[in-house]
């Protein structure tokens, strides 16, 4: 029973310690979750989008955030007036599939990354629009310091199109 006793702690003492040893301390490496704060406002102004109510999330916003959009760089103010004339070309807009979560980096850094399929009727020709897309969120102290919005904008230009 001793000898037992005595294998059982070797291997927890060599399986604890052997997992320590894959840690990975570099900068570009550190801690993910999907249920923190940060988690939660960048689901909180994906629903904003959604509701055409982008008013609410400019306070999660620093005044000086950098978006590109399809690398097209964006105000926030220009941000907000592209969505909101999607939502005068689209019916029913939505976000599914989402998934949320934010990285905490040993250098420092937060990002927030999502991944999400958006969906929407086009207002002229009544045909549903989906799209796969990704949007990662940089944060500063608790602010939005900068974000990139990417999608293939191919069949959502469409519904601008003359």
């Amino acid at each position: 029973m001793k000898k037992i006793l005595i294998l059982i702690t070797t291997i927890l003492f060599v399986g604890c310690s052997q997992q320590s040893k894959n840690i990975d301390d570099s900068d570009l490496s550190g801690t993910i979750s999907e249920n923190n704060e940060k988690t939660r406002i960048i689901r909180n102004v994906m629903k904003s989008y959604v509701d055409n109510n982008m008013a609410d999330m400019k306070s999660f916003f620093h005044e000086n955030v950098e978006i590109s959009v399809n690398d097209n760089k964006l105000s926030f103010d220009d941000m907000v007036s592209g969505f909101a004339e999607g939502h005068n070309k689209f019916d029913n807009i939505t976000h599914s599939n989402v998934n949320a979560t934010t990285m905490f980096y040993n250098n420092g850094k937060i990002f927030t990354n999502t991944w999400y399929d958006w969906s929407g009727s086009s207002k002229k020709t009544g045909d549903l629009v989906e799209l796969r897309g990704y949007c990662a969120w940089e944060w500063k102290n608790d602010k939005i310091i900068s974000v990139y919005n990417a999608f293939d904008p191919t069949e959502y230009n469409k519904a601008f199109q003359d």
